[in-house]
């Protein structure tokens, strides 16, 4: 081939290649005409495959993607198309109109603030992105600033009407906004953007709803392949809470565009609203990987976490949230709201704080702010904060309510809180919402006034007729009253009207277990579990249950970690089986249990707290010290982190700094009970005594009725053996508070005190007036015990069975006391015991010795040694084996007991019997 053709050839394929890159561009824009986004990017990316570097394919793609939602994808396409030579005035709008999509608000303004484009239209396009996202910031000064000159650009840019007067009506001036989109509208009748913004604005208005319907509908109907048109239509349905019309509009969309972010993100919206808490939080999700600074995204997926209870998870995303937008109202309440759940009223308080003066005058931020205040123990603030509340917004019922409650919660006990009472019964007739009928039913339920209760949950019922709210709590108030009957008749009709209500099949469940009927109260939650098996509140109550029913612990323990493995972030399914295992005596598992929660949440206080207790019962006290001072760094305002603080100092053996961490408690909580405890020990540890009672006797005077000040008179003069002193206080802690534990103090100081007669009346009175306490029965037969009275112990420990039939410990002593009254049945009452709390080393010791007094010393020898394998360090126990070592012949190995028992000295006062064992080997 010579020259002349080769050179001919090669103009030839240029001139293909051109017609080719040319042709390609030109089916996409056909199929774009069409709108059919997708073909329209396959003809482009096979169209780059050829020309990488051509900025036209590059644009048109960007802009393609940027048509059907896709922004992350559409800023690639742009940069590169900026890269290749696409003119700013080209690729610089959509640019910014893709950040704008994606979130990055502060990425476009840092880029494109001080840029102005050369093309009136373009810069018009960019000063409209640039508003937005100053908008989104909350600077509606910047935003208006930048909108005027997108205007002065192209006095007839629509986009920038429609922003500017969405940004009129959101300072109150609808009618400005309504006005100008009015006349857009008459000069462009098809006008999406301005005729979604007239639905939104109109929307805004109970009165506009009807005119809002009608203009987003005219919108989609004139433009039906527009996603937003859809959504706005889906939006305004909900808000009118039309959820059939609503859910059918979003099916439409759905079939429109299902994979485009508008409509994952209603569809993650929709399951938030129907309570799938896990579908919208995988959907949020899938868009955050995408979109990670989104703010509505971030809002809704911060939403999710806390619906959940993951609140230090939406903690972080609803901060993002507000980092990305600082004017996102509703990301502001919510993260107030994240933190005081968490327990950290502080930091909603900083959290308010930093909102506009206007939105700190706004209702509901005045009512997280006093009920921050209130679990700061601050009342005055707390009551300033709903005054407020209340001149801004004076018809609000919720904020009626607030106020009501802060009264009823600042009088304590007694007759001025009825006045309180009577206003919450007034709010509650005048409020078609339930807050103040709940809050009513709450009330009179802790005042035990159950006829003024259930007449509140009466009106409460004719609010809420097909929700089985109302019949629940009936079925509490009667529960309280005792008529077990009628509380399951009103739980049997709540689960009528939702077959899945958790509180009432718990309380038919708990009401199955009290009747003895195991296995319907397990079916009911089993059937639930059977159909929501990831639901991990039925999981804690299936534990509670088997708990109360006498299940082994490991069965306990076994669906306790089936909860944390469904939803290792759910706090109180970690807290359930630590604390469930510190309750057994493993706090060896407790503390690697807190341990792996500490891993799951590393920055939830509450998750450090349970850390800190669980490394303090494991005997670690330095590191539950070094946990603890974390914690009031983190929660400085939390007095009780202080106490812990002082618990772990003191166990590790350096009173001085126990001292200093209570007095700190004391600085931030003057009145907390604890702190002055510790106080009132140290001063009688350190020989203090008269200090101490002096502590408690102040506490007495500041708080005359409180039961607390007198109880901890009566344990200090009882740790310095004043037995009638002690008498004398805990008498007046029970005048002021029936409870069983000052009662059982009580009856021990006389019986100290040599007052015999007044300590068996007391016990004949108080379990007389107190059937029901079973702790009372318990220590009666520990006391008739320790006075070798059998048949009295045995009396009261089967009084006991009478109120709690698998209470383990009392089983256990009545299969003992059997063996010392030589009575029979003590094997089965022993094994019952056992099968109940396997493995604890007292129970075995008992099953031996019923063993052998039934003359089975072989088997007994094996129980006693697997008691002395789970206690070695047990002499009492070590003597019992060497004893029936020498039953069945092996006097080697008793000889080997009881010469180590010897060695004790006095350490083990069983020494008489030691050397007797030794004489006759």
């Amino acid at each position: 081939m010579n020259c002349r053709v080769l050179f001919a050839c090669v103009l030839l394929l240029a001139a293909c290649a051109d017609d080719s890159e040319g042709q390609r561009l030109a089916n996409a824009k056909a199929q774009l005409a069409k709108k059919d986004l997708n073909a329209a990017v396959i003809e482009l990316k096979g169209a780059l495959d050829s020309h990488p570097q051509s900025a036209a394919l590059r644009l048109l793609l960007g802009r393609t993607f940027l048509q059907q939602g896709d922004a992350a994808s559409a800023t690639q396409e742009l940069d590169k198309a900026q890269e290749a030579g696409a003119a700013d005035a080209d690729v610089v709008p959509d640019l910014a109109r893709a950040w704008l999509a994606l979130g990055e608000h502060n990425k476009l303004i840092a880029r494109f603030a001080k840029q102005t484009l050369s093309e009136p239209a373009a810069n018009a396009a960019l000063q409209v992105a640039l508003a937005e996202a100053y908008r989104a910031q909350g600077d509606s000064a910047a935003a208006r600033a930048a909108l005027l000159t997108a205007l002065k650009s192209q006095p007839t840019n629509a986009d920038a009407v429609v922003s500017l007067a969405r940004l009129d009506a959101a300072e109150g001036h609808s009618d400005v906004a309504l006005n100008a989109l009015n006349a857009l509208l008459q000069s462009e009748p098809g006008h999406a953007a301005a005729g979604l913004a007239k639905g939104e604005i109109l929307m805004q208005s109970p009165a506009g709803m009807d005119a809002a319907l009608q203009a987003v509908r005219q919108v989609r109907a004139a433009n039906p392949s527009l996603v937003a048109g859809h959504v706005a239509l889906v939006e305004l349905l909900l808000q009118q809470r039309k959820a059939s019309e609503a859910r059918a509009s979003f099916e439409d969309l759905r079939k429109l565009a299902p994979q485009h972010p508008s409509t994952l993100a209603l569809q993650a919206r929709l399951a938030f609203d129907a309570g799938d808490y896990t579908t919208s939080l995988d959907i949020s999700q899938r868009l955050l990987a995408v979109a990670p600074n989104h703010p509505g995204m971030l809002l809704l997926a911060g939403a999710t976490q806390f619906q959940l209870r993951h609140y230090t998870l939406a903690e972080d995303l609803l901060a993002k949230a507000l980092k990305a937008a600082p004017g996102f109202r509703s990301a502001r309440l919510l993260l107030a709201q994240a933190f005081l759940r968490d327990g950290q009223p502080g930091k909603t308080l900083e959290v308010l704080q930093a909102a506009s003066e206007v939105e700190q005058a706004d209702s509901a931020s005045l009512l997280l702010r006093g009920e921050a205040h209130l679990q700061l123990d601050d009342n005055p603030r707390a009551q300033a904060a709903f005054d407020r509340a209340r001149q801004v917004a004076p018809n609000d019922p919720g904020v009626q309510t607030s106020l009501a409650l802060a009264r009823l919660g600042s009088l304590g006990e007694g007759s001025a809180g009825a006045p309180a009472l009577d206003d919450l019964e007034r709010i509650a007739r005048g409020d078609k919402g339930s807050q103040a009928d709940l809050a009513l039913v709450n009330a009179r339920l802790k005042a035990r006034d159950f006829k003024g209760a259930l007449q509140a949950v009466d009106g409460l019922q004719k609010k809420l007729p097909d929700q089985p709210l109302p019949w629940s709590l009936r079925g509490r108030v009667l529960l309280a009253q005792g008529d077990s009957a009628g509380a399951a008749a009103s739980f049997e009709k709540a689960l009528a009207l939702q077959p899945n209500h958790l509180p009432a099949l718990v309380a038919l469940s708990n009401l199955n277990a009290q009747a003895g009927r195991a296995e319907p109260a397990r079916a009911r939650l089993q059937a639930l579990l059977k159909l929501e098996p990831r639901n991990v509140s039925a999981r804690l109550a299936q534990a509670s249950l088997e708990s109360r029913l006498g299940a082994p612990e490991s069965v306990v323990t076994a669906l306790l970690r089936e909860a944390v493995r469904i939803d290792p972030l759910q706090v109180v399914s970690q807290r359930a089986l630590i604390e469930h295992l510190q309750s057994t005596g493993d706090h060896a598992a407790a503390l690697e249990a807190a341990r792996g929660a500490a891993g799951q949440l590393p920055q939830d206080p509450g998750v450090q707290e349970l850390l800190g207790t669980a490394q303090l019962a494991a005997g670690d006290s330095q590191q539950a010290a070094v946990t603890f001072k974390k914690l009031m760094a983190q929660q400085p305002t939390l007095a009780r982190h202080a106490v812990h603080l002082a618990d772990a100092t003191m166990t590790g053996g350096d009173p001085a700094a126990a001292a200093a961490a209570l007095k700190q408690a004391l600085a931030i909580e003057p009145e907390n009970a604890m702190a002055v405890r510790g106080l009132a020990l140290l001063a009688v540890m350190d020989h203090r005594q008269q200090e101490g009672v002096d502590m408690a006797r102040a506490q007495q005077k500041r708080h005359p009725k409180d039961a607390a000040g007198f109880a901890l008179e009566g344990e200090l003069q009882g740790r310095a053996g004043r037995w009638a002193e002690a008498a004398t206080a805990y008498a007046a802690a029970l005048q002021r508070a029936s409870s069983s534990a000052v009662a059982i103090n009580l009856h021990k100081c006389l019986s100290l005190a040599g007052k015999s007669a007044e300590a068996n009346r007391l016990a004949l009175d108080w379990q007389k007036a107190n059937p029901l306490d079973a702790a009372f029965a318990f220590y009666m037969g520990d006391t008739a015990s320790a006075a070798r009275d059998w048949a009295g112990a045995e009396a009261q420990y089967r009084n006991v069975l009478r109120l709690q039939p698998r209470h383990a410990a009392a089983i256990n002593n009545i299969a003992w006391l059997l063996v010392m009254q030589h009575k029979p049945g003590a094997v089965a009452m022993a094994e019952q015991a056992n099968a109940l709390l396997a493995d604890r080393a007292p129970f075995l010791d008992t099953l031996a010795q019923a063993l052998d007094a039934e003359d089975q010393s072989a088997k007994a020898l094996t129980v006693q040694r697997r008691a002395v394998a789970l206690r070695p360090r047990d002499p009492a126990l070590r003597l019992r084996l060497a004893q029936l070592q020498l039953k069945q012949g092996d006097k080697a190995d008793a000889r080997k007991e009881l010469q180590a028992l010897a060695e004790l000295g006095d350490r083990f006062a069983g020494q008489a019997q030691v050397a007797q064992l030794l004489k006759g080997l």
